[in-house]
C-alpha cells in the first residue's frame, strides 16, 4: 500500500506544480508587466500536465478504457524521457545513428565456435548464425500496460479489469475487476463466471443478462488493464530468472526480458513447461520461416531454451547466407528456401562440404534439391561462369543513361552512342577510353577512341564482348590541368587525400621516374619552394611592378585548382592545407581518411562525370574514382597547347588529330590575334623536331597540320597594340575623360588627342600618378617603418627609463605604417616644352592618372610659423617676404632646414642663405613653404633634467655660504 501511494502523491505534486505554473503565467499575462505572450513551450508543457487530469472527468468508454489502463500501469514502467519530449529527430538522423550503431557492433562482434568453423570451411568471413539478432532491438521488453484492441479469443483471468459501458435507457460506465473466485459482478446484474473463459463468451453472457434485467439497454465491454503473470525463463539465455509480464505476453516477450537467446541455444525447440505438459515452440516462425507461434504465456509457465541442435551453413549466391538450425530430414531445397533462394534463377552449381565418418572433409556435388542434408554440411552455391558475362558491353562516364547493353544491339561505338547530336552537351570528343581484355593473356587493355571519328565514320570502332567504354566531360579533362595533379607529377604528395586516382598517379610517378606525365607541367611555371619544385600561377599573380621576382609569384593553390565557390571553396582549401600538414603520414592512413570522407552519393544515376558539386567539395571526378587508371591514361595521351588560345593546357587525344581540332578543343584562338604562327615541337627518339607554320593567309594550314600525343603546340601571335587598361585625364583638358591607349603612346600624344590644354591650365602643377610607383613608395614606407622599429628596440635596450619615449615612438611608427603613398611621378606636362624636348615626354601605362589644375594665385606657408596660411602670389617676392607676412618663424623653428615644395612635386631647400629680395630662390605660384620644428632639444631633455638637478643643488650651497658670510 505504501508503494502504491508514492506515485499517486508524486502525481498530485506534479499537477499542483502545473496549476502553480499556470496561475503564474495567467497572473503575468493579466498584469502585463512583461508585455509578452505566453511562451509556446510553457503552454505545451501545461497542456501535457493538465491533459491527464482533465480526462478523469469524462464518461466515455474510450476514456474509461484509458483510465483503467493508466491505473493498471506498473509504477516502475519507464516514461517519456526529457530528451524525447524536447528533441525531434529527423528520419535521416535516426537512420544515421542506426547505421553508426550497426557499424560499431560489427567491429566488436566476436564469432561463435560454430561460426568460426563454417567461416573457415566456406571461406566466407561474414557468415553468422541466423535469427539470433531478433531480440537485439527489443530493449529488454516491456512489462507495462497493454494498449490497443485484443482478440475475442483472449482468456480472462483473475485480476483483469473489464470496462462495461451501458447505452440506452440506462447510460453508465464502470470498470470491474474479475474477483478471486473468477466471477464478474456488474451493478445489478447477476454474477457471471469469467475466469478461464474467452472475452467473446463473457460478452455474450453479459448481453443476455442485460436484456433480461435492463430493458432497452445495450451493453459493450472492452478490456482495461490486464493481469500480471509470473514466468520463469531459463536455459541458454543471457539473463535467466523470473519475470513479471502481462497476460497478453507471448514467448518472444519473455525471451526479450531475459536478454535473448545465446548463440549456443536453440531457436527451433524452445520448450514451455505448463503443469505436467511440455509445449515445443519454433521461433523460426517469428523470422519469416514457417508459421509464427500463437501461444500466450500463463502464470507459472517455465520457458526453457535448450542447447542448439543440428546446424548447416549456406553461402555464395543466395539472398540470405547464414548458418541455420535444421531438423532431421531437411532437404537442400528447404535450406535454399531458408536462405531466400538463389540470386540467379539458372545456371547455378551447388557444392556440399561434408565431414565424413573418419573426420575428413570432402566436397560433393548435389544431385537434386531433394538431397537430404547431414548435420554439419556446408553448402556453397555459385552462379554463372568464372569469367563473367558474355555478349554485353558497358557504357560509363558522362552519359545520360549509363549501364550495360547487349553486344548484338550495339556492335560498334556508333551504335552504342548514336550520332554526334545524341551525346550530352559538354562531352569531350577527342578521346574516350575503351577497356577490354586481351583474348590471349586476359590482361586489361586501355584503348583510346576518338569519339568524333567513331561517330562520323562507318563502320566505326567494333566492340567485343565485355568491353567497357568510358566517356569524359570537359570538366573531367580540366581536372588534368589543376594544381594538385601537376604537383603529383612534379613528385609531391597527393594533396587531395580523398582521391584514389591521384594516389595511383602518385605511385606511378614515384615508381617510373620518367617523363611520361610531364605534358601537364609544360604550361606551368615551376619554382622552388621549401627545397622542392612547386607550381606557381602567373596569370595575374605577378604584381604590376618592375620587381617581378620569385617572391611575387603565388602558389598555384591561390588561383588554380579545383573550382569551388563560397563555403565549398573554403572547405577545399581547408582540405588542401590539412593534406599538406599530413604529408608524412603513410599511404594506409590517407586511404582510410579518404574512405571516410568520400561520399557514395556522388555516383549519381546521370553518369560518373565530374560535376560542379564534386569540384566544390574538393573531390576528384567520380569517373576517375571508379577507374583510377584512367587519369594516367589520359595524361599519357595528352597534347600540350599554349599561346594565343582561350584555354591553354594539356588535352588528351586518341591517335593523330589536326591542329584545327586541337584549337577548337582549347576553345579556339584569340579573336584579336594577328600575324599568327604555329610552333610544333615533337620528340622523335633523342631528337626534337621543331616546325613553324604560318597561319595568317593560309586557311588550310591548321587543318593540314597533324599532331599526336606528346607534341607541344604554341600558337604565337603578335603582341597586342593596346594597353590592357585606360588612362584618366582630368582637370584643364579640353576633352577630359578615360582614354584607351596604344603601346608606346606618350603624354604629349594623348594630350593632343584630348584637344590640348585650356587657357586656364597650369601644366607646371600637373599631378601624374602611377600604380607601380605607388606600390614602390608603399614598400619604401614599410621598409622605413621596419627600420625605425629596429632602431627603437635598440635604443630602448641600451637606455633605461625610456618607457614613455618608446611608447611615443611606437605610435609614430604605427601612424607611418598606415600612411597611403600617393604614387606621384614628377613629369613635364607642358605641351610647348615637350614639343622642343621630346626626350622628356613620358610613355604612358595603363592605370596612369593625370590632373592639370588651374593656375593658382597663392603661396602656402606651413610649419612652425606664427600664422600659417595661404598668401597672394606676387611675382619676384622672396621666401623671407612670405614668411614675414606670416608673422615670422617661431622660436622653436629650425631655420636651417626650411624648404619649398614646388607645384610640380619637387622640393628645394632654402636653408639660412637669407630671405631678402636678393635671394636666388624663385617662388612660383602654387608653391608651399615648409618651416620644420627644431627637434634637437627634444633629444637633450633627459640631459637637461639631470643638469638642472645639479645646478639647483649648487645654487643652494652657494646661497647658504653667502648668508653665513654676511652674518
Amino acid at each position: 500500500m505504501r508503494r502504491a501511494f508514492r506515485p499517486f502523491a508524486g502525481s498530485l505534486a506534479f499537477v499542483a506544480m502545473g496549476f502553480s505554473t499556470f496561475g503564474t503565467a495567467i497572473l503575468g499575462l493579466a498584469t502585463g508587466a512583461s508585455a509578452q505572450s505566453i511562451d509556446p513551450a510553457v503552454l505545451q508543457q501545461l497542456q501535457g500536465q493538465l491533459g491527464s487530469s482533465s480526462s478523469t472527468g469524462g464518461s466515455g468508454a474510450g476514456e474509461a478504457v484509458d483510465r483503467s489502463r493508466n491505473n493498471g500501469q506498473q509504477p516502475d514502467s519507464p516514461g517519456i524521457g526529457i530528451d524525447r519530449a524536447t528533441r525531434i529527430d529527423t528520419r535521416e538522423e535516426q537512420e544515421f545513428r542506426r547505421a553508426e550503431a550497426r557499424s560499431n557492433l560489427a567491429r566488436i562482434y566476436r564469432p561463435s565456435p560454430i561460426e568460426r568453423e563454417f567461416r573457415d570451411r566456406l571461406a566466407d568471413p561474414s557468415l553468422r548464425q541466423f535469427g539470433y539478432d531478433l531480440f537485439q532491438s527489443a530493449g529488454g521488453g516491456s512489462s507495462g500496460a497493454i494498449t490497443g484492441a485484443v482478440g475475442d479469443d483472449y482468456v480472462i483471468g483473475v485480476g483483469d479489469d473489464v470496462v462495461v459501458q451501458f447505452q440506452g435507457a440506462t447510460n453508465s460506465s464502470q470498470t470491474v475487476r474479475v474477483s478471486r473466485d473468477g466471477r464478474l459482478v456488474v451493478g445489478a446484474l447477476p454474477p457471471i463466471p469469467a475466469a478461464g473463459r474467452s472475452i467473446a463468451s463473457v460478452t455474450r453472457d453479459l448481453q443476455a443478462a442485460t436484456r433480461r434485467t435492463l430493458l432497452g439497454t445495450e451493453v459493450y465491454i472492452s478490456l482495461g488493464s490486464v493481469r500480471s503473470v509470473t514466468v520463469f525463463v531459463g536455459g541458454e539465455v543471457d539473463r535467466p530468472g523470473q519475470y513479471n509480464l502481462t497476460s497478453l505476453s507471448d514467448i518472444s516477450a519473455a525471451l526479450a526480458q531475459a536478454g535473448g537467446v545465446r548463440r549456443t541455444g536453440s531457436l527451433r525447440n524452445v520448450r514451455i513447461a505448463r503443469g505436467g505438459s511440455s509445449i515445443s515452440v519454433d521461433l523460426y516462425g517469428l523470422l519469416g520461416i514457417g508459421t509464427p507461434p500463437a501461444l500466450r504465456l500463463r502464470d507459472g509457465d517455465r520457458v526453457i531454451v535448450p542447447v542448439i541442435g543440428d546446424t548447416v551453413a549456406i553461402g555464395g549466391s543466395v539472398s540470405r547466407p547464414g548458418i541455420y538450425e535444421i531438423r532431421k530430414g531437411t532437404s537442400l531445397g528447404t535450406l535454399l528456401d531458408f536462405a531466400g533462394g538463389a540470386l540467379r534463377p539458372r545456371g547455378n552449381q551447388i557444392a556440399i562440404s561434408r565431414i565424413a565418418a573418419d573426420g575428413r572433409e570432402q566436397y560433393l556435388r548435389a544431385a537434386t534439391l531433394a538431397t537430404a542434408l547431414v548435420p554439419g554440411d556446408a553448402v556453397q552455391l555459385t552462379g554463372g561462369s568464372a569469367g563473367g558475362s558474355t555478349g554485353r558491353v558497358v557504357l560509363r562516364g558522362y552519359v545520360a543513361n549509363p549501364g550495360a547493353r547487349a553486344l548484338i544491339a550495339a556492335p560498334t561505338v556508333r551504335d552504342l552512342l548514336g550520332n554526334i547530336g545524341d551525346v550530352r552537351s559538354g562531352t569531350y570528343l577527342p578521346m574516350a577510353v575503351l577497356i577490354r581484355r586481351d583474348p590471349v593473356t586476359a590482361a586489361r587493355v586501355f584503348q583510346p577512341v576518338n569519339l568524333a571519328a567513331a561517330l562520323n565514320s562507318s563502320p566505326g570502332v567494333a566492340l567485343r564482348s565485355d568491353d567497357r567504354l568510358y566517356v569524359f566531360s570537359r570538366d573531367d579533362v580540366d581536372f588534368i590541368n589543376t594544381t594538385p595533379v601537376r604537383r603529383v607529377v612534379l613528385g609531391q604528395s597527393n594533396s587531395l587525400i580523398e582521391c584514389a586516382s591521384l594516389d595511383r598517379l602518385e605511385t606511378l610517378v614515384r615508381d617510373s621516374q620518367t617523363a611520361r606525365f610531364t605534358v601537364v607541367t609544360r604550361a606551368a611555371f615551376i619554382v622552388e619552394r621549401g627545397g622542392r619544385s612547386d607550381v606557381a600561377s602567373t596569370g595575374g599573380s605577378i604584381a604590376s611592378t618592375s620587381r617581378a621576382n620569385e617572391s611575387t609569384l603565388r602558389s598555384g593553390d591561390d588561383l588554380t585548382g579545383l573550382r569551388g565557390a563560397g563555403a565549398a571553396g573554403a572547405l577545399a582549401a581547408q582540405k588542401r592545407s590539412e593534406a599538406a600538414r599530413g604529408d608524412s603520414q603513410n599511404d594506409d592512413d590517407r586511404r582510410d581518411r579518404r574512405n571516410d570522407q568520400f561520399n557514395a552519393e556522388d555516383f549519381t544515376a546521370n553518369g560518373l562525370s565530374s560535376q560542379p558539386l564534386l569540384q566544390a567539395r574538393g573531390q576528384c571526378p567520380a569517373v576517375f574514382e571508379e577507374e583510377p587508371e584512367l587519369l594516367a591514361v589520359l595524361i599519357e595521351n595528352a597534347v600540350s597547347i599554349g599561346g594565343a588560345v582561350r584555354r591553354p593546357g594539356a588535352y588528351p587525344v586518341a591517335g593523330p588529330v589536326s591542329a584545327a581540332e586541337i584549337a577548337s578543343v582549347a576553345e579556339g584562338v584569340l579573336t584579336a590575334a594577328s600575324e599568327m604562327t604555329l610552333d610544333v615541337a615533337r620528340a622523335s627518339g633523342s631528337n626534337v623536331e621543331q616546325k613553324r607554320i604560318a597561319v595568317d593567309g593560309y586557311p588550310m594550314a591548321l587543318a593540314s597540320t597533324i599532331v599526336r600525343a606528346g607534341d607541344d603546340l604554341r600558337f604565337n601571335a603578335a603582341q597586342p597594340q593596346f594597353e590592357p587598361g585606360g588612362v584618366l585625364l582630368s582637370g584643364e583638358f579640353n576633352r577630359p575623360g578615360l582614354y584607351s591607349i596604344r603601346k608606346g603612346e606618350t603624354l604629349a600624344q594623348l594630350t593632343a588627342r584630348a584637344g590640348g590644354l585650356s587657357g586656364l591650365a597650369y601644366p607646371y602643377g600637373a599631378i601624374f600618378t602611377r600604380r607601380s610607383v605607388k606600390e614602390l613608395q608603399q614598400e619604401g614606407i614599410r621598409r622605413t617603418s621596419r627600420e625605425l622599429t629596429t632602431s627603437l628596440l635598440a635604443v630602448s635596450a641600451r637606455k633605461e627609463g625610456s618607457g614613455e619615449g618608446v611608447i611615443a615612438g611606437q605610435q609614430l611608427i604605427a601612424q607611418l605604417a598606415n600612411v597611403e603613398a600617393p604614387g606621384r611621378v614628377v613629369v613635364e606636362a607642358d605641351p610647348r616644352v615637350l614639343e622642343v624636348r621630346q626626350d622628356l615626354d613620358t610613355i604612358l601605362e595603363s592605370g596612369d592618372a593625370i590632373v592639370v589644375p588651374k593656375r593658382p594665385n597663392f603661396v602656402l606657408a606651413l610649419g612652425d610659423v606664427s600664422n600659417p596660411g595661404a598668401f597672394q602670389f606676387v611675382s619676384g617676392k622672396s621666401v623671407g617676404e612670405y614668411l614675414r607676412e606670416t608673422g615670422g618663424t617661431s622660436s622653436t623653428a629650425d631655420k636651417k632646414r626650411i624648404f619649398v615644395v614646388l607645384p610640380n612635386g619637387t622640393s628645394q631647400p632654402i636653408g639660412s642663405r637669407g630671405w631678402g629680395r636678393d635671394s636666388v630662390n624663385v617662388i612660383p605660384p602654387g608653391s608651399t613653404i615648409i618651416v620644420p620644428k627644431n627637434i634637437d632639444p627634444l633629444y637633450k631633455l633627459d640631459v637637461i633634467r639631470d643638469v638642472t638637478g645639479i645646478i639647483s643643488s649648487l645654487l643652494t650651497s652657494v646661497a647658504t655660504v653667502a648668508i653665513l658670510a654676511t652674518n
